[in-house]
């Protein structure tokens, strides 16, 4: 009853407080049963020493008595020698029972250490069950939270990409100002004015080599955007879109990861391209010129190559 009571103590405890390490002996009850047991063995050990020196004396005397009896001089001395000789042999017999008992005693003790041991077992592998579901519901609790905190990614993540949009669209429009009709005119540039700007800023691409294509993608509309500005006579417009082209073509740089950008790009067009052998050699020379150009560091001069690649892809797949 006592160790029944102590398993359930023991899940309580665990239940209670799983963070703590489970004592060696559990509970007071099984404590209590281990302590019982190991005062037990103590004094069968005692009852034992003394038994062993009990017989020891005992066989010392009946090894003396023997020995006088066979020297005894006289039978008065013969007779108390007999007698005394005896009762030794009697305390021996009686010695020996108390042996027996002793060792049903130690046999009962172990019987019963072996039983706390499993007691303790039990125990123990109760408190583990008990410590595993209280690991198995914080490990549920801590799913839930993180699908929570998933899905909250997920709303700011989607979030983000709408404020991005809207950001992009007010651009566009900030970019596209006001209708001409609601312009001041005396505020609006003149046409040479826009025309000798764009033609300066195409130049000055021209000069550092680069493409309209090289541009980010949101900013490779402009230069087409300028034009039909132009054509529609909404110089204001076009005034903005220069400015936005400008600023774009300030932002680039000729440098490795430019270059190799525009390596892949080109792969990309070369595979679909419908070249002559005389296009593909001229292609082949282009390359090695490029790679020999781009591994010494010579960005500007690899870019060149590569504009000139792109004028042959241009044709072949205005041919094709």
């Amino acid at each position: 009853m006592r160790r029944a009571a102590a398993a359930v103590l023991i899940a309580a405890l665990v239940a209670c407080d799983d963070d703590k390490a489970v004592p060696d002996e559990l509970t007071i009850v099984v404590q209590a049963d281990r302590r019982e047991v190991e005062q037990q063995e103590k004094a069968l050990r005692e009852r034992e020493d003394s038994l062993a020196k009990d017989k020891a004396q005992l066989d010392q005397r009946i090894a003396d008595l023997a020995k006088g009896l066979k020297a005894a001089a006289d039978a008065e001395q013969r007779r108390r020698l007999e007698e005394e000789l005896r009762q030794s042999q009697v305390l021996e017999g009686q010695l020996g029972v108390r042996v027996s008992a002793l060792q049903a005693q130690k046999i009962e003790v172990e019987a019963k250490k072996r039983a706390v041991d499993a007691d303790l077992q039990r125990a123990a592998q109760a408190a583990l069950d008990v410590r595993a579901a209280a690991v198995a519901a914080r490990e549920a609790k801590m799913a839930e939270r993180e699908a929570q905190v998933a899905a909250h990614e997920r709303d700011v993540g989607q979030r983000a990409k709408d404020v991005a949009l809207r950001e992009k669209a007010v651009a566009a429009f900030e970019r596209q100002g006001p209708p001409p009709e609601y312009r001041d005119r005396k505020q609006v540039p003149k046409a040479a004015l826009v025309e000798e700007k764009h033609k300066k800023l195409l130049a000055d691409l021209d000069a550092r080599g680069i493409l309209i294509s090289d541009l980010p993608p949101e900013d490779q509309p402009l230069n087409a955007e300028i034009f039909a500005a132009r054509r529609q006579r909404d110089f204001a417009r076009a005034m903005d879109l220069l400015n936005d082209l400008t600023k774009a073509m300030a932002r680039l740089r000729v440098d490795q990861r430019f270059v190799e950008a525009k390596i892949s790009r080109l792969q990309g067009a070369r595979g679909t391209a419908k070249l002559s052998d005389t296009q593909r050699g001229e292609i082949e020379k282009l390359l090695k010129d490029v790679t020999s150009a781009f591994s010494d560091g010579r960005y500007e001069q690899a870019n060149k190559g590569l504009n000139r690649i792109a004028v042959i892809l241009d044709a072949g797949a205005a041919s094709g």
